[in-house]
């Protein structure tokens, strides 16, 4: 009987296909796929959602994912203590506006792991004021998925994954970034080998042609 059922797997797999999960998948340790844009109070604010590993290292090796949303509010820095709150599903989310010191931009990060929307309302809380915020995501729609973006490189660059293949394993780890640039969507890549090695690629975020290649040392 175990047989059989071996038998009529192999045949279901066979004949009927069966997905076979990306096996890079496992080697991506950054992902940024939606960014937003929002005003308020006169003020840009910006917002990124993905995930990324921490601690956040070159290492060539995918350290323990964590999902977040990151805030930037591009002011000039004051004294004036400032928080961002959303909700999604059932649950409310806040986080404060830190300083960083080298970029002097002001961030917030909310560790977050959802589907998700194109638009979503917030606040900005500003000292005593409270200051409403709409999120637009500017990736369009028509933008390839990083799974995509992946699938789209291992097709092109098969040679150059190949590459990093080391007694059966890939011996690097993937960073995937999505920008937009004049309405235009684009996926940058990084094979990052460790040691701060790293490759970086360029490919266009509607049709997947790798548009560019170069070492980064």
């Amino acid at each position: 009987m175990r047989k059989i059922i071996v038998l009529l797997l192999i045949f279901t797999c066979t004949f009927a296909g069966c997905k076979q999960p990306d096996p890079y998948l496992n080697y991506v340790s950054e992902v940024r796929q939606e960014i937003y844009e929002g005003t308020a109070d006169s003020a840009k604010i910006t917002a990124v959602y993905g995930f990324c590993e921490t601690p956040y290292l070159n290492d060539g090796k995918t350290g323990d994912i964590i999902y977040g949303l990151t805030f930037r509010l591009h002011i000039v820095p004051d004294e004036t203590k400032r928080v961002i709150k959303f909700t999604n599903g059932d649950r409310e989310y806040s986080a404060p506006f830190i300083l960083d010191e080298i970029t002097s931009e002001y961030r917030a990060t909310v560790e977050i792991k959802a589907d998700m929307e194109k638009e979503f309302a917030a606040a900005l809380i500003i000292g005593d004021t409270t200051v409403p915020v709409v999120f637009r995501s500017i990736v369009p729609d028509k933008c390839i998925t990083y799974e995509t973006a992946l699938k789209a490189l291992e097709n092109k660059q098969s040679a150059l994954l190949n590459s990093y293949m080391k007694d059966g394993n890939f011996s690097a780890e993937i960073y995937m970034r999505v920008f937009v640039k004049d309405g235009a969507p684009y996926w940058y890549i990084g094979i990052a080998a460790g040691n701060d090695r790293l490759k970086a690629l360029l490919i266009d975020g509607v049709s997947g042609e790798l548009l560019a290649v170069r070492d980064i040392i």
